[in-house]
């Protein structure tokens, strides 16, 4: 794993990442079934903006999904099981990370624009694998 200078631990990268990319879901559970709607959501994207501290803002998140019936909330996530027989994409030796380095969320790149990050708004940045 790509140790990050902002000195969050893995399992906060982790956490963001999944928050990153499920972040419209996310949205959609608490707007339905949330009781303080995307509040949660919105509290925890402006803090990983202002490069304030996230784990209050993250814990309450996952509090906020599990009350709205979300069983795995932010945590209860499998990571890095690749279905045997199916080797992992590696494109040119590229891998794109968040720009901001809050959180531990990957892609490969898959054409010449590089997708944005959906907190920050920022492209991915490219590291060499």
């Amino acid at each position: 794993m790509i140790d990050q200078p902002d000195g969050r631990g893995v399992e906060s990268r982790e956490r963001v990442a999944y928050v990153c990319v499920q972040s419209d879901r996310i949205r959609a559970v608490l707007e339905t079934h949330g009781p303080d709607g995307a509040a949660p959501l919105e509290r925890t994207l402006a803090a990983l903006r202002d490069g304030e501290e996230t784990t209050a803002p993250l814990d309450a998140l996952h509090d906020a999904l599990l009350v709205a019936g979300d069983a795995a909330g932010i945590n209860g996530r499998a990571r890095g099981l690749t279905p045997h027989g199916v080797s992992p994409a590696m494109p040119d030796e590229w891998v794109l990370l968040c720009p901001m380095h809050h959180c531990s969320r990957y892609t490969w790149p898959s054409g010449p624009e590089l997708p944005r990050c959906t907190i920050s708004g920022q492209p991915l940045r490219r590291e060499r694998v």
